[in-house]
């Protein structure tokens, strides 16, 4: 009778975007990849700090809102085509992954003022997608150190590796996404001159899970007691994100055609709820196995940077151009300290995180250029945009960027139907403790948004 004891400690090591316990990446992943929302405005590439006359207003720049002069009803939904071409120990593997989801919708209403303008505006949004997968498969030579201690009858206690030479599979799947419950308004302080405030109820959520499993195709390990066959992990982290976000922007308009603005999003400060489990199998050559499992939660703080916004529009009755960048530190990102024992081995091991969050992260300027054209007698607007954003990791080139394209019908005096194409590619290197060899992966994206605003 076999008495399996697992002699490694297998943490909780995620491939995509996270790793086990609260690490500086953990900090940073909460908002490194959020695109904002609104048809029109991610057709333009984002470039909408100086333009947000319409309801995404609400996130782009509060100001914006004040040059809206119907109530209004919006709402959008997206899907995303997530594509990936994984090489593992010389295996090629494809996939391809959907996700279809309600993007935003929300409310914009001008209230009576004796003069100038006061517009309030409110609903939900999806700022940021946690969507993403990863399959590949291959014989692994690369030792990942997976061994057992067998005690036998007598209670001698014998090594057994199972780590070389063997078939290894492994999916990592993460969903979710960071969704804004939004309230704004913005007034006209002058016939050029407009400020709005936006106050948003962030709620996010993101589901790892990850399957890896190794077979010991070639019957290598075939001795008693070590006749392993297969071996096989689950584990599955729910994070859970809740904060308070409060923006502020300002709005110009030179000479009727040029427009400027601006918006400080002040730093927030992320609750994070995080549940964990884990189960693994070891199977023999007979038969018998030996299943463990364990379960965890835990909770901290994160507090984010400021964020600063500007950008410049140039509209007549035929073109609208606009650029606009966006500056954050992500060094100032820290996770929150002074609940725990300065004794205590949390407070150490997050003070050292907080240490690597500001060495080794760096200050980032993003990029964004837009532009839209009327097509005259047809009642249909062409776009198009470019965004650039850099990674957040000091000393990486590793630019994120994104070619965006639009186009919009106004269906009648009331209702405009719009719709956006976004597309993305990139190469990532990944790997964990049950692939030390790693995955080498080109990732493609393509976005497809369609909104609907029907004006009363």
């Amino acid at each position: 009778m076999k008495k399996l004891i697992m002699k490694m400690n297998i943490g909780l090591l995620l491939t995509i975007g996270l790793v086990s316990g609260q690490s500086a990446h953990d900090a940073i992943h909460i908002t490194e990849n959020e695109e904002g929302f609104g048809v029109r405005a991610l057709a333009m590439g984002g470039a909408y700090t100086a333009l947000a006359n319409d309801y995404s207003g609400i996130y782009w720049n509060p100001a914006g809102l004040a040059s809206i002069d119907k109530t209004g009803i919006h709402a959008e939904l997206s899907h995303l085509q997530f594509s990936n071409d994984a090489l593992y120990m010389g295996n090629l593997t494809s996939n391809n992954q959907g996700f279809t989801k309600l993007k935003s919708i929300g409310f914009v209403m001008p209230l009576p003022t004796a003069q100038g303008s006061f517009v309030i505006a409110g609903g939900y949004n999806k700022v940021l997608d946690y969507d993403d997968h990863l399959y590949f498969e291959g014989f692994g030579d690369m030792s990942n150190d997976i061994g057992f201690d067998i005690e036998d009858e007598n209670g001698d206690i014998y090594f057994y590796p199972f780590d070389q030479g063997v078939y290894r599979q492994e999916e990592v799947r993460s969903e979710g996404g960071l969704r804004q419950w939004s309230i704004g308004g913005a007034i006209a302080l002058s016939s050029n001159f407009t400020i709005g405030l936006t106050t948003s109820l962030v709620h996010g959520k993101e589901e790892y899970n990850l399957g890896f499993s190794q077979f010991d195709d070639n019957d290598l390990y075939n001795v008693y007691p070590g006749d392993f066959d297969e071996y096989t992990v689950n584990q599955y982290l729910q994070s859970d994100y809740y904060a308070l976000n409060l923006k502020l922007g300002g709005m110009v308009d030179l000479n009727n055609m040029i427009k400027v603005g601006g918006v400080i999003t002040l730093p927030s400060k992320y609750y994070v709820e995080e549940t964990h489990s884990f189960s693994d199998d070891l199977v023999f050559d007979d038969g018998t196995n030996d299943p463990t499992s364990d379960t965890g939660n835990w909770d901290y703080n994160v507090k984010t940077p400021f964020i600063f916004d500007a950008g410049i529009a140039f509209t007549n009755n035929l073109i609208t151009l606009s650029a606009s960048g966006r500056y954050r530190d992500w060094s100032q990102t820290r996770f929150e300290v002074s609940g725990f024992d300065t004794n205590s081995q949390d407070y150490s091991d997050l003070m050292s995180e907080n240490n690597s969050l500001a060495r080794d992260y760096d200050q980032v300027l993003e990029y964004r250029l837009g532009g839209e054209i009327l097509l005259p007698g047809l009642n249909t607007k062409l776009r198009a945009g470019y965004t650039l954003i850099p990674s957040p990791l000091r000393d990486l080139n590793d630019d994120r960027i994104t070619y965006s394209a639009g186009v919009s019908f106004k269906v009648d005096n009331n209702v405009s139907l719009d719709f956006s194409y976004l597309k993305r590619d990139w190469t990532r290197d990944s790997w964990d403790i049950y692939t030390p060899a790693g995955v080498k992966e080109n990732i493609e994206t393509h976005k497809v948004l369609v909104g609907l605003t029907y004006n009363l």
